[in-house]
């Protein structure tokens, strides 16, 4: 008794700790944006910036048109008083208001952390930019953090000259990648050694001050960045709890389908395929083999009869699908075992359905949005195929999701998907 009242204590301490210490923080933060006085009224909070950066980015994408992000970062120096880094911090953001364009965005992104939206600018206007607020930064005798970040829709990597393929309208490090070879083998090697390292920067040292400066495309996270952590480790939760608990009841399921598959034709049970995940990352999807051994060699010779344009193969009364394979398409039974994927974090319950490797790599560049977020079992156009007539439509419901992010859409889009293999119609 007297230990679980100890644990008790100790958790309620800690929990309150934690509370006090945020309160403490959030007092602090806005303190320190109160110090900014009338500056404060030029500024884009975080939220709205972020929202700036996704138009932002749409619209580049759509127009082709390159945009920079650059993000000033004051340094605080050891033992220097509130009062002074407060004076800092306002000399810094009348530096940022008095040389810059007044159509440039811009907006606090943390505690003396800013970001401005440079718009249509490309790289060589950036890095001038770039250059200029880190001499006039070391003149004011301003410790600061420069990163440039651009996004341009055309744009080639470090092997323009010896790389132009077809596909022009992938990313400009997917295009860096591509070397020796764009195969999926090629781009397991070297997702894993960018997870391991960080991102290939151009350092330029400036007096005191750090500057670094990046070609990449600049990577967003769409709605997430919108939302709060609360809510991401909120959903992430939601899918580990569901996932567990829908493993659980429908382990029968797997298991008698599992026993049919064997038993029809004596093939492998699941079927393994590589597809792309959130932010480009490659995965194994897991689902129950619903088609003849080696289908996908047939895949070319029936291409010409897909019924979807665009990247994407799907076909009606696909002649490679077994006896089997139908029912447990229809009942969605077939998918089930991808709630494993979603417990090891390479998918959520909801998000945009992950296309294959190839197709989604053949997909235009503002259909790859879709890959800000983690794919679902379960989406928009898994509930509302009938309304995408066209792959830019199915395309266009996956970013509408992206952009209205949020708990209580997750928690519709799963109660109506639950309606999809009680009327049959997981197969359509």
């Amino acid at each position: 008794m007297t230990r679980r009242g100890k644990k008790t204590h100790l958790g309620t301490t800690t929990l309150f700790s934690f509370f006090k210490k945020e309160r403490r923080e959030s007092l602090l933060r806005w303190k320190d944006e109160a110090s900014l006085g009338r500056r404060r009224v030029l500024l884009l909070s975080s939220r709205q910036f972020d929202r700036e950066l996704n138009r932002e980015r749409l619209r580049a994408t759509r127009r082709s048109i390159p945009f920079c992000l650059l993000t000033v970062e004051l340094l605080t120096k050891a033992g220097s008083t509130r009062r002074s880094t407060n004076k800092q911090n306002r000399q810094l953001v009348d530096l940022l208001l008095r040389n810059l364009r007044v159509t440039d965005e811009k907006g606090i992104l943390a505690t003396f952390r800013y970001g401005v939206l440079l718009v249509d600018t490309p790289e060589m206007g950036g890095r001038a930019v770039l250059d200029r607020l880190a001499r006039l930064t070391s003149a004011a005798g301003l410790e600061v953090r420069l990163n440039l970040q651009v996004h341009d829709p055309n744009g080639f990597g470090e092997d323009q000259e010896n790389n132009q393929d077809a596909s022009g309208d992938r990313r400009a490090d997917d295009r860096r990648r591509d070397d020796p070879a764009d195969s999926e083998e090629a781009w397991v090697r070297l997702a894993s050694t960018a997870a391991e390292s960080p991102a290939p920067t151009e350092p330029t040292t400036l007096s005191h001050n750090r500057v670094q400066s990046s070609i990449d495309d600049i990577t967003l996270a769409g709605s997430q960045q919108q939302s709060s952590q609360a809510g991401l480790w909120l959903k992430r939760g939601i899918d580990v709890v569901g996932a567990g608990i829908g493993l659980v009841l429908a382990g029968p399921a797997i298991l008698g389908a599992m026993a049919a598959i064997k038993l029809t034709d004596g093939g492998p049970v699941f079927f393994r395929q590589t597809r792309e995940g959130q932010n480009g990352r490659p995965f194994t999807i897991l689902k129950l083999r619903t088609m003849i051994v080696d289908a996908e060699k047939f895949q070319a010779e029936l291409r010409a009869e897909s019924h979807r344009d665009g990247p994407a193969f799907k076909i009606s009364r696909d002649p490679r699908v077994t006896k089997v394979g139908h029912f447990l398409r229809a009942t969605c039974l077939d998918e089930l075992p991808q709630l494993i994927n979603v417990l090891t974090g390479d998918m959520s319950l909801v998000g945009p359905r992950p296309l294959p490797w190839h197709e989604s790599r053949a997909c235009e560049r503002w259909h790859r949005r879709r890959l800000d977020v983690r794919p679902g079992l379960t989406c928009t156009w898994q509930v509302n195929k009938a309304k995408a007539v066209t792959f830019d439509d199915w395309m266009r419901m996956d970013l509408r999701y992206i952009d209205q992010l949020g708990l209580f859409q997750d928690l519709r889009l799963i109660a109506q998907t639950v309606v999809v293999p009680v009327t049959g119609r997981g197969g359509e």
